[in-house]
């Protein structure tokens, strides 16, 4: 990635950037960043490959159509490698982009995390945040969550702070040892300073412990509790900022207040409940059952449509998610990376859950909710490609 960023003439040298990585909630941390800044006045540049298709790249929170990035994938192109992946080759143009637009502040999100990723490149970085680290990427990290605590700490900077709400002794350890070895700020911030209360599907209201930046209440539309952390992270970073930029509290309240998170407890239609999460580990699948416990609900019944990727902890993430459903439906896809539906059949047996595999999914989806009782609840759980794909094929509204 720095050798095709040299041939192009150093395009990440033109902006400012926070660099956000972690095993999961990196797109809404820079959602909400994206939010904050935007309301604050600021042009603002996204790159979050985790983002779902179309919305990878963004510009003052606007996704950038293709025609709009054609002439920097073209300059892009010339100067690739063989090797180049498709993603490295869209972040470059994205960084071209962002040179020639003039943005003040770019929000960067990891694609997988650690020392090797392709977002490492970046020279003006004023800050690292890390959501927190878990067992997911077991492919490139392997089981548990140990070696990538080691290598998201080596995401660390000179003279960067370094910003996470990680609580596991062991993961600090790592951060520690290796922020002081790279001269690095190690910022250590408490997941209860922020606390989402009133749950409804309407939206949250959050209070804040301490209230440095003079907030009062916080309201958002309707997000699970594993936001909690990831508001925590994005409060902690302003604070860091704040001396620098022009960020008010009511320009902060007013980027929350609007912030719409595709894929992340995304409340699509509620009679019946239709809820799309892209959950893809554990730790994930546990916080979002807490928040549909959470939530008001008549008490229909609860249909679950699941399907993960290859190399992610499928038997965890299944014995945190399958118990609490009275149906669950598994499905597959053409993506490469979609595990089949029948590799997990197996393990909804041995749950004893009542399952079974079906067809495509949208048609699958449209054909339950017809037959569902208003109160009922469909959750689909799944990569955020797929669920972009539901969405755009079942019309649900923007």
């Amino acid at each position: 990635m720095r050798a095709l960023l040299e041939r192009l003439g150093h395009p990440e040298e033109a902006f400012l950037a926070v660099h956000v990585t972690g095993s999961h909630g990196k797109s809404s941390v820079i959602t909400f960043l994206e939010a904050i800044f935007v309301a604050s006045g600021y042009k603002t540049g996204v790159f979050s490959p985790s983002s779902p298709p179309g919305e990878e790249v963004r510009l003052s929170a606007d996704p950038l159509a293709l025609e709009d990035l054609e002439p920097y994938l073209a300059q892009v192109e010339e100067a690739a490698g063989r090797d180049t992946r498709p993603v490295e080759k869209l972040a470059a143009a994205a960084f071209l982009l962002f040179a020639a637009r003039g943005v003040e502040i770019a929000l960067i999100s990891a694609e997988i995390g650690g020392r090797n990723d392709l977002t490492n490149c970046l020279p003006r970085k004023l800050l690292t945040l890390v959501t927190g680290v878990e067992e997911d990427r077991v492919d490139v990290f392997g089981r548990g969550w140990i070696k990538a605590s080691w290598e998201e700490a080596y995401t660390s900077t000179p003279g960067v702070p370094f910003l996470t709400v990680e609580r596991k002794v062991e993961a600090l350890a790592a951060f520690a040892e290796v922020a002081k070895r790279m001269g690095g700020a190690l910022v250590i911030l408490d997941p209860e300073e922020v606390r989402g209360y009133d749950l409804s599907w309407e939206g949250v209201r959050w209070e804040l412990r301490d209230d440095p930046l003079g907030l009062g209440e916080l309201h958002t539309g309707p997000l699970g509790l594993y936001q909690q952390g990831n508001l925590a992270l994005v409060l902690g970073a302003l604070c860091e900022l704040v001396g620098g930029w022009e960020l008010h509290p009511e320009a902060i309240r007013d980027g929350l207040r609007h912030v719409r998170l595709h894929g992340r407890f995304e409340v699509v239609s509620r009679k019946p409940y239709i809820v799309l999460d892209a959950a893809r580990n554990p730790a994930a699948a546990e916080a979002l059952i807490k928040t549909i416990e959470a939530m008001p609900y008549s008490g229909g019944r609860k249909v679950l449509f699941f399907a993960i990727n290859r190399g992610h902890p499928v038997r965890a993430t299944t014995e945190a998610l399958f118990p609490s459903f009275d149906e669950v439906i598994l499905y597959s896809g053409e993506a490469e990376d979609l595990l089949p539906a029948q590799a997990i059949l197996p393990q909804a047996r041995r749950l004893g859950v009542r399952c079974w595999v079906g067809g495509e999914l949208s048609s699958m989806l449209k054909e339950v909710a017809i037959a569902a009782a208003p109160e009922d609840m469909l959750l689909v759980v799944g990569p955020k490609d797929v669920l972009g794909e539901v969405y755009r094929e079942l019309g649900f509204p923007a």
